[in-house]
């Protein structure tokens, strides 16, 4: 038998249509589709040399249980033609090739059809008073032959623009619709057209109008505004790199549309630092093609490769940005529990009263003798040096001439400025001394950290535990400061008491 061929055809074209409609799942980006449609027709009218405030208005009307969107806008409008056109234009848009409009697939107005039962058009093109409106339902789709779309002339509309009014909503689908949603939707669907003012966008129910303002993003802004990839297309960013794990994530947009609520969900970006929760903002690539299905997406293929390469090249310089960024973070976080420690001290210290401890609790050399405040200890301010006798101590024989408390009240040189209380230092400790987690220096109250071990590269990724780890180490050395030479027990019953006393004034 001979080879034959057959022409590939649509054998139910309302199945057909009402399957383009289930492409949108969520009611609220089916009606993105309008409000993208209103967008388009500012950009177009815009480059026509058309200028006025161009606004997008979502009102939401319920009467009863029943509930009605309309989208209104202030654009330049359809004719009479261009609302007879539509019908007959389904999939193949007057958009397709133009980078700067959303739509380029010819689908979005039977998205009405997902979450409603009819959509009415009511337009009036810029430059006649004539207003025509355009009677859609979902009998339009299901059966088009049967049910055709009634296009009539009506009341002049009062201004230039369109209406797109949707009515007979689904009762599943009301709860998607609520003004609070909508607005919190549309501020990161539309967030550089927002961020760059091209329109105003307001969503209005009963309780008045709520303006959507762009989603906004904390962090320090990544420096690198713009790529090129390998065939000089441009790539633009709006990235901002935050100092600890959050819920951050980079989304795609295609021509002012998001397209990937989060990057960091693809295969080729499912790695740091897409996927550390420590980026957010957006990447805009106008060139890149969504694909139409409910998960969205765009097309795979050389166009796509040339994209994953050129954003991939910026991974090495993101990383080195964030671990930039976390170390100054960390340094303010340790500048700040010094200072916390330093309050503590002061107010704990002197409530110890080690000062009037017996001598064998205090310290001193080998032959007993009391070790003076360069030996490891610093005088307070306030110490009695009063009533010395020949043997160099006070007239009470159980207290030291000099008291080895350090005290943190005390104003001491660093450098050859004034420096208050206790003085800290986070330094990688020499070879060595790199099993040290900490050292006093007496001479300048120092206390100095090891950030090269291991306890303190673990403890301090975590405020909490680096706080506590520091209280830890600020009790050891103060304790052994004052009662080197008392041997483990005294010391060791000193530190827990002073980092007991330490934990329960900061835990107030």
């Amino acid at each position: 038998m001979a080879a034959e061929l057959r022409r590939v055809e649509i054998a139910d074209v309302g199945a057909a249509l009402l399957l383009l409609a289930e492409v949108y799942t969520d009611a609220r980006r089916a009606l993105a589709e309008y409000v993208s449609n209103s967008a388009d027709a500012f950009a177009v009218a815009g480059r026509a040399g058309k200028r006025r405030d161009w606004r997008c208005i979502v009102r939401l009307t319920t009467r009863g249980k029943a509930l009605a969107v309309t989208v209104s806008d202030n654009a330049a409008g359809l004719s009479h033609a261009e609302l007879l056109e539509l019908p007959g234009r389904v999939t193949l848009s007057s958009k397709r090739g133009d980078l700067v409009t959303k739509g380029h697939k010819a689908i979005g107005l039977l998205a009405f059809a997902s979450f409603c039962r009819r959509m009415t058009i009511v337009s009036r093109a810029e430059g006649t008073l004539d207003t025509y409106r355009a009677e859609w339902s979902i009998d339009c789709l299901r059966a088009p032959e049967k049910h055709p779309v009634l296009v009539e002339r009506v009341t002049p509309r009062k201004s230039p623009g369109t209406d797109i009014i949707l009515e007979g909503v689904e009762t599943d689908r009301q709860h998607q619709l609520k003004k609070q949603r909508l607005v919190e939707f549309f501020r990161v669907e539309f967030a550089p057209d927002l961020r760059d003012r091209r329109y105003e966008l307001t969503v209005e129910d009963a309780d008045g109008a709520a303006r959507v303002e762009p989603s906004q993003y904390s962090g320090v802004r990544f420096s690198v505004l713009r790529v090129t990839d390998r065939a000089g297309a441009p790539i633009e960013l709006d990235l901002y790199l935050a100092q600890r794990p959050a819920m951050c994530r980079v989304s795609l947009f295609v021509r002012g549309k998001q397209v990937i609520e989060d990057l960091g969900t693809l295969p080729e970006f499912a790695h740091s630092p897409w996927t550390s929760g420590r980026i957010a903002g957006e990447i805009r690539c106008d060139y890149l093609r969504p694909i139409t299905g409910r998960a969205g997406g765009v097309d795979g293929g050389p166009v796509w490769e040339r994209f994953v390469t050129a954003v991939g090249q910026l991974e090495d310089q993101l990383e080195a940005e964030l671990k930039r960024i976390a170390e100054e973070q960390r340094s303010r976080q340790a500048h700040r529990i010094f200072k916390e420690l330093n309050q503590a001290l002061s107010a704990v210290l002197p409530k110890l009263r080690w000062e009037e401890l017996p001598r064998s609790a205090i310290g001193g050399t080998a032959n007993g003798a009391v070790a003076s405040p360069g030996d490891g200890g610093v005088g307070p301010a306030g110490s009695d040096r009063s009533g010395t006798n020949g043997g160099g101590r006070s007239g009470d024989p159980h207290r030291p001439r000099t008291s080895r408390l350090v005290d943190p009240s005390r104003t001491r040189a660093v450098d050859g400025r004034p420096s208050p209380g206790f003085n800290w230092r986070e330094v990688e400790f020499e070879a060595d001394g790199r099993y040290l987690r900490s050292r006093f220096v007496s001479s300048t109250a120092l206390i100095e950290i090891n950030s090269a071990h291991d306890d303190y590269l673990l403890e301090r990724e975590d405020e909490a535990r680096h706080r506590q780890y520091l209280l830890r180490l600020a009790s050891k050395e103060v304790t052994v400061a004052n009662f080197a030479g008392t041997g483990d027990r005294e010391v060791t019953e000193r530190m827990v008491e002073l980092e007991t006393a330490l934990s329960r004034y900061l835990s107030k």
